[in-house]
């Protein structure tokens, strides 16, 4: 008897060594009769710039593309990430509150050298960007642009961030991306109250009747060229026109000329920073899931101006 008793215990003992040896399983520990499961998580392997940028393209159509403008502008491809940080401008401020937050991986929509190419070479003396080199250097933090991608994706991330937001999300048509169509129609005003409800905006640009009843909206977030926005209200016929940034001799005047001589199209600027930050929030939601064990956060750039 004494002997069968020590090999039911060593059996029990080997089982439960050998069980405990498997990463990620669920361990069964008896005590005092009673039975309580403990999970076993595996060890995180260190990830880098490259791979996290190499996850991100597999679920981007036809990438890499051949042309972009999202590159790597600080860092470097091999270094290990300690956190990342989502943002819609990689200002001073990000930066600093990244390194502050312990991350070294910023992963920003638009420029960090105030230009669209990020070129450099014609800011070599300007105060601002050495400024911000150092500080990127200081704190060995990478920036990698994210903004053709982001908007090659399907859905668009920057359309899906805001529509989530906006609580329009279920309206979108993949066959017609750029056009939403409300079940009710809804005033012009309650639209520019919502937004910037839930956009955190502090005030909107207007042309069209506040009062105007709205149905048909053209999504145009961010920056888009004004010959796209005129030709999408001659080939639309939108009842508004909800954009981040347009320059005013432009789409501005084409909306209110089509206004008096009779046109429904009406126009909404949000401006630019603010109608995109939304699609970098959706950004850090999206890429969680995909780099389990990564620290992924979003700290916006907000708004740059003070509305008198």
């Amino acid at each position: 008897m004494k002997n069968s008793n020590h090999a039911a215990d060593y059996g029990r003992r080997k089982f439960l060594t050998s069980v405990t040896k498997l990463a990620g399983t669920t361990v069964l520990l008896t005590a005092a009769g009673q039975s309580f499961a403990r999970q076993i998580n595996p060890v995180q392997k260190t990830v880098t710039v490259k791979q996290v940028i190499n996850t991100i393209l597999k679920e981007i159509p036809n990438a890499p593309f051949a042309s972009t403008v999202d590159q790597l502008r600080s860092g470097s491809m091999e270094q290990e990430v300690k956190g990342i940080v989502t943002t819609m401008f990689p200002t001073i401020e990000v930066i600093e509150k990244t390194a502050k937050a312990g991350a070294n991986f910023i992963i920003a929509h638009e420029t960090p050298f105030y230009n669209n190419q990020d070129e450099t070479d014609w800011l070599k003396q300007d105060d601002a960007y050495r400024y911000k080199v150092d500080l990127l250097n200081k704190h060995n933090i990478a920036v990698w642009r994210f903004h053709d991608y982001w908007h090659a994706h399907k859905p668009d991330g920057i359309i899906m961030g805001n529509l989530t937001k906006l609580g329009w999300d279920k309206y979108y048509d993949a066959n017609n991306p750029r056009l939403l169509t409300l079940p009710q129609p809804l005033a012009l005003k309650n639209i520019a109250t919502l937004a910037k409800n839930k956009l955190g905006i502090a005030s909107v640009r207007v042309v069209g009747n506040l009062n105007q009843k709205c149905t048909t909206v053209y999504l145009a977030f961010g920056y888009m060229d004004s010959r796209r926005q005129i030709a999408a209200i001659q080939e639309m016929k939108p009842d508004l026109i909800l954009s981040g940034e347009t320059r005013e001799w432009e789409t501005v005047e084409r909306v209110r000329d089509g206004l008096l001589m009779g046109q429904k199209t009406s126009l909404l600027v949000l401006s630019h920073a603010v109608s995109e930050e939304a699609g970098m929030e959706y950004a850090a939601k999206w890429l969680q899931p995909k780099l389990p064990g990564v620290n992924i956060t979003h700290i916006a750039s907000t708004s740059p101006f003070t509305y008198l």
